[in-house]
C-alpha cells in the first residue's frame, strides 16, 4: 500500500485534522448535525456511490466550483488502527487536478492501492476551501450527507438522484424493517435527520 495521497508525515496530518476540524464536527453522527456551520444545501445520497469513479468526478467538480487546490479524505472509524500506525494516518489528500482519475486508482475497493474504503465505517470528504464537506456513514445507515455552500448538481455528476425527505424515510424504513418490524428506528431517524437537513 503506497501512494503519494496517503498522508505518513505527522505535521501534515496535524494540519489537515485541523481543516477538516474547521468544517466538521468529527465528534458527531448522523442524523445529528455533523458540519461545523449552516451550509447553503445539503444532499442525501446512498453511501454506496462513494465506492464509484463518479463520486471521483463529484470532488472534482465540487473542487473546481469551489476553488479548492486537494480534497482529502478521513476515516473516522475504526481509527485505533490507523493512528497505531506511523505511516499511514487513515488520511488522504487529492491535488484536485489529479481527480477523478486518482480518486479510482487510490479508493476503489477492488482496485485502489488503499482499499480504505473496505474498511472504513465512517469516513469524511472536505475541500481545501472549506465550502463543502461530505460525512459519509456505512456503518450505522448506509447514507452520505453532502453539504455545500452554493448550487452542484450532485445528481447529475452521479447519475443517480439524490434523496429528498419522503426518499430518506422510505429508504430508512427499507434498512431497518427486518430488524424493526415496528419501523420505531427508521422513523427517530429521519425525524431527527430532517429537522437537521433540508435536503
Amino acid at each position: 500500500m503506497s501512494a503519494p495521497e496517503l498522508v505518513a508525515d505527522g505535521k501534515e496530518f496535524l494540519r489537515l485534522m485541523s481543516q477538516c476540524e474547521g468544517i466538521i464536527d468529527t465528534g458527531n453522527r448522523l442524523p445529528e448535525f455533523v458540519f461545523r456551520r449552516p451550509f447553503a444545501r445539503y444532499f442525501a445520497v446512498e453511501y454506496a456511490h462513494v465506492y464509484r469513479q463518479r463520486f471521483g468526478a463529484l470532488l472534482r467538480e465540487m473542487s473546481v466550483t469551489f476553488g479548492d487546490d486537494s480534497v482529502s479524505y478521513l476515516a473516522l472509524d475504526p481509527r485505533d488502527e490507523y493512528v497505531a500506525d506511523s505511516c499511514f494516518f487513515g488520511l488522504i489528500s487529492f491535488a484536485s487536478s489529479t481527480l477523478p482519475n486518482r480518486y479510482a486508482e487510490v479508493m476503489n475497493p477492488k482496485i485502489g492501492c488503499s482499499k480504505i474504503l473496505a474498511g472504513a465505517n465512517l469516513g469524511v470528504f472536505w475541500g481545501s476551501s472549506l465550502k463543502w464537506g461530505i460525512f459519509a456513514d456505512r456503518i450505522s445507515w448506509e447514507l452520505a450527507v453532502v453539504a455545500t455552500q452554493g448550487d452542484v448538481d450532485v445528481s447529475a455528476i452521479l447519475g443517480w438522484p439524490c434523496f429528498n425527505a419522503a426518499q430518506v424515510t422510505s429508504y430508512m424504513t427499507t434498512q431497518y424493517h427486518s430488524k424493526d418490524p415496528s419501523d420505531s428506528i427508521a422513523t427517530e431517524f429521519s425525524r431527527r435527520f430532517l429537522a437537521n437537513y433540508s435536503v
